[in-house]
């Protein structure tokens, strides 16, 4: 593992003042730009191919065949791209980020990682796979960071350090989210990176340049944009107490469903090869984006769905089923994709019902759903990543809803300490202990970054 800088190296770093800076903002405004229009292009490429296949008569039989068609062609395209061009960049991207800040992993080979993960995840995420933008994002950036320091010449050092800050800024652009971002690189990638002075004041300055020039582009906004609640009342936070049990329950499940996908899809192709898996989750996709579209893509607009429109208990606990089901299914292709935005859901959807039990057993307590599904985001995310201050903001900015900041947060604390209290562990964590272990004989003769 590389060692840290030390005071002496730091100083030298900032001894150069102006250009390092000038480095952090150049990334943020690539990031800004470039992360920017992969959000844009995922939401809107889905969103087209959705109203694409759903045209016709449901009944004609060459309706869902070109769904069917279509969809295994995207798929396989996506999975193509990584297993042909960038094997390293199937999945999230964000435990390759980590191990390559803690020397666990090759320098980026950044000229496919930028293209394979942009023009992959594309695919794949346009096509429906139940993944997140988010996880692309981040290798993106990190990508990024890497291209420049490899422009300027710049020792391993410097180099981890825009790494890691255009990871920061990369997720930031994709949950519209400056704090969270930072507090991603301070609470996640510091378990990987040293936390200096220098790494924060990098991440931040390319962090807020980023967000500045994706404001630029798209314009401001809430990724989510929901109701914004009232403070909760005391009854609602005591009920935080065993609804974050659950979900801390929950949340060790869902890493142990995703590790195990990651072990069977890893011996499946082995037996199988890539092809013929991806043909038939791409086909499947194809046909569920045309009949049942709330069981396919991210889970943004299926937030937004459920919030206006409230559903039973029973449809709520299929719908979660049935997604959790195909996230892993979507995860094993091994395109490009994340896992932050499908875990929101399953939070959002977690809430709900929860809100349903509590009116059914307790109806006195008037337990707001729409709150519950808020908390509910956070506390998943911090007992499945195991961070729950970057878990926190991230919601909170995507929604604007921080009057619920005291019930989000303590709903987290009570699910990550329950994870802990299961013995679930971080789930990039183990993911990168997966990729090593798999991918040791390749890893070790990949060329050196270009």
């Amino acid at each position: 593992m590389r060692k840290s800088a030390g005071p002496a190296a730091e100083e030298a770093i900032w001894s150069a003042g102006w250009r390092f800076r000038l480095l952090t903002v150049l990334l943020g405004i690539l990031t800004g730009i470039v992360g920017t229009a992969f959000r844009l292009g995922v939401s809107r490429g889905f969103a087209r191919y959705a109203r694409l296949v759903a045209l016709g008569d449901h009944s004609s039989v060459l309706g869902w065949l070109l769904a069917a068609i279509s969809g295994a062609v995207m798929v396989s395209g996506a999975a193509f791209l990584t297993r042909r061009f960038a094997p390293e960049t199937a999945g999230s991207g964000v435990q390759e980020i980590e191990g390559i800040l803690g020397g666990l992993r090759p320098p980026v080979r950044w000229p496919r990682v930028l293209s394979v993960k942009f023009f992959g995840g594309l695919l794949a995420m346009s096509a429906g796979l139940v993944l997140g933008r988010e996880g692309p994002s981040i290798h993106i950036g990190g990508a990024l960071g890497a291209a420049l320091a490899k422009r300027q010449r710049l020792p391993n050092d410097r180099e981890n350090i825009l790494v890691g800050g255009g990871a920061a800024a990369g997720l930031g652009v994709a949950f519209d989210a400056p704090i969270g971002g930072v507090l991603f690189a301070m609470e996640e990638i510091r378990r990987d990176f040293p936390l200096t002075t220098t790494f924060a004041q990098c991440v931040t300055f390319t962090t807020v340049t980023a967000i500045i020039v994706s404001h630029l582009v798209a314009g401001p906004g809430r990724i989510l944009p929901i109701p914004v609640y009232k403070w909760p009342t005391p009854s609602e936070l005591g009920l935080m107490l065993p609804f974050a049990i659950i979900v801390g329950a929950y949340g060790v499940f869902l890493n142990l469903a995703l590790l195990r996908t990651y072990d069977v899809s890893r011996a499946l192709t082995q037996r199988t090869g890539w092809l013929m898996p991806a043909i038939v989750i791409g086909g499947a996709v194809g046909l569920l984006v045309r009949s049942l579209p709330e069981m396919t893509g991210g889970g943004e607009e299926l937030v937004m769905q459920l919030l206006q429109s409230p559903q039973s208990l029973g449809a709520l606990i299929l719908l979660l089923v049935a997604r959790t089901v195909f996230f892993n299914a979507s995860y094993g292709v091994g395109t490009p994709g994340g896992i932050f935005f499908p875990i929101v859901a399953f939070g959002a959807v977690s809430g709900l019902s929860f809100a349903h039990l509590v009116g059914w057993f307790l109806p006195a307590l008037e337990l707001d759903p729409g709150k519950c599904a808020v908390a509910g985001m956070a506390a998943l995310l911090a007992a499945t990543v195991r961070a729950p201050l970057t878990g926190l903001m991230l919601v909170v900015e995507m929604t604007g809803n921080y009057q619920l900041v005291v019930m989000s947060l303590l709903a987290s604390i009570i699910a990550d300490a329950t994870a802990d209290f299961l013995g679930g562990r971080p789930i990039y964590e183990q993911l990168l202990g997966r990729t090593q272990s798999s991918n040791k004989v390749s890893s070790d003769s990949l060329p050196a970054a270009t």
